[in-house]
């Protein structure tokens, strides 16, 4: 399960798989130093209370909370074109700024998400192709991809909105049937039997594809020596 920052949810600061993460390493992601930090300063926190009993200590804290917070809404990961293209589900590019395929200015990814591709909702929480848009969205952009950290977390918000929609007598889906750590893990559980498709566009992008397979092969015909002697009778294929 991919490790989201505690905004999202505050039990991750207490999850036993993470509970002694209190010092940012270099192997971590943004949102885990940014975890690792706040149960720090929880602890630091707690023992100045102890060693003082002064309440400026936990307006300290608290204060260290919310500019932890304002870091992980103002300082999100940059991105490029290349590192989207990358992580892209489907075989097409998309429109580059520059010659070198690279932004000048880097937004945050969140700005690219909303710009380059068709956003997941309670209605279409994975982004999937529906056979609606087929005839009344053919030009519709391509899901996000899935596996990214803010993609999956807003694929879950969404999926929750869809339970809540379709049950409009449970007030609080995330605390009627999200509350605990136990129905937490069983509603990941749930998600692994869906999934966003390979190809979320219409229609299917096959030159691209093609060229996905086929568009770095050595070819006698483009001038490559090592295919064109393959040609020849006395060379052993094998």
């Amino acid at each position: 399960m991919t490790t989201t920052f505690w905004s999202n949810d505050p039990r991750i600061l207490f999850n036993k798989d993470y509970v002694f993460q209190i010092w940012p390493t270099s192997n971590m992601t943004y949102e885990e130093k940014l975890n690792a930090i706040t149960r720090l300063v929880i602890i630091m926190t707690i023992l100045g209370y102890i060693a003082t009993m002064s309440t400026n200590m936990i307006l300290v804290g608290f204060t260290t909370f919310v500019i932890i917070f304002a870091l992980y809404k103002l300082r999100k990961p940059k991105v490029t074109k290349d590192t989207l293209n990358e992580s892209k589900e489907g075989f097409s590019g998309i429109d580059i700024k520059n010659q070198e395929g690279k932004i000048i200015t880097p937004d945050t990814l969140q700005t690219y998400l909303k710009s380059d591709f068709t956003p997941v909702n309670k209605k279409n929480p994975l982004g999937n192709v529906l056979l609606t848009e087929i005839m009344d969205n053919p030009t519709r952009k391509s899901a996000p991809p899935s596996f990214n950290t803010e993609v999956y977390e807003d694929i879950n918000v969404s999926t929750k909105k869809m339970v809540q929609s379709l049950n409009p007598g449970i007030k609080n889906t995330n605390k009627q049937l999200y509350g605990d750590l136990g129905e937490q893990f069983e509603f990941d559980q749930s998600q692994w039997s869906f999934y966003s498709t390979p190809n979320t566009k219409i229609p299917n992008d096959q030159g691209a594809f093609a060229n996905y397979l086929y568009g770095d092969m050595p070819s006698c015909r483009d001038g490559d020596a090592f295919a064109c002697i393959q040609d020849n009778i006395r060379y052993n294929l094998y």
